[in-house]
């Protein structure tokens, strides 16, 4: 923690994953609202990426509706209400001939993965 300047900015102690994942399922088993749940992993997605796809590995057949059909239809509907940070990059039609240049602007270079929508 010293050495990584973390002294104060972290919680004392550190929980394992396991405890993580346990706390993230006990808070979305408890939600009703699909599309609260829906949010509930994007908060987690947006602080822990490792935390988020452990959870997802772990329990895909449970999670898939959450982060996926139908859930993610409406989460596309009320994206405006909803928009907290970027993700990804966006390309619209003003965009057509600079789409070179705008994937150079991504920031990783190691690019493995690629998901396309038309939403």
């Amino acid at each position: 923690r010293d050495r990584l300047r973390f002294r104060g900015l972290l919680p004392p102690r550190a929980m394992n994953m396991e405890i993580q994942k346990e706390r993230v399922l006990e808070e979305i088993r408890a939600e009703e609202s699909m599309i609260r749940k829906h949010v509930i992993m994007e908060d987690v997605h947006d602080r822990n990426e490792t935390l988020y796809h452990r959870i997802l590995v772990d329990h895909m057949e449970e999670m898939a509706p959450i982060i996926y059909t139908p859930t993610v239809g409406q989460a596309c509907n009320e994206f405006a209400m909803r928009y907290r940070r970027p993700r990804g990059m966006y390309f619209s039609e003003e965009d057509r001939g600079h789409m070179a240049a705008m994937v150079y602007n991504w920031p990783q270079k190691d690019v493995r993965v690629i998901v396309v929508t038309d939403g």
